[in-house]
């Protein structure tokens, strides 16, 4: 629990560098979550299980990632975080869920991006 806390934490880290805007209030929870030595072990429960294959894949920091994967039909989808070491590494399972037909994934496809307030 303690681990994925600490995920989460260096997600929301960097956005919230210059502490959060005063609506945001922190959440404890508890949850479960998988673990797996690797994330072709992972990749594998998930193609073999959901029928799940990784579609997306973003770095984090120098040795954590997250990867989303989605199966054919785009009903469920899974997120992963996946910590890479010199002596070890692990996936993790933190979310995973059903949805209707083609949108358990979307993509925007046009972004508007807003520019930073700074200080704000």
């Amino acid at each position: 629990m303690r681990k994925i806390l600490s995920i989460l934490a260096l997600i929301i880290s960097p956005v919230m560098a210059e502490g959060p805007p005063t609506d945001v209030t922190p959440r404890f929870v508890q949850m479960q979550i998988f673990c797996v030595p690797s994330i072709e072990r992972m990749s594998d429960i998930l193609g073999e299980k959901f029928g799940e294959a990784p579609i997306v894949m973003g770095q984090l920091n120098e040795t954590d990632s997250f990867i989303i994967f989605v199966n054919q039909h785009n009903t469920s989808s899974t997120i992963v975080i996946a910590k890479q070491r010199k002596e070890s590494s692990e996936a993790c399972m933190v979310w995973s869920g059903k949805a209707e037909a083609g949108l358990a994934f979307s993509l925007n496809a046009n972004p508007e991006f807003p520019e930073p307030k700074v200080g704000t």
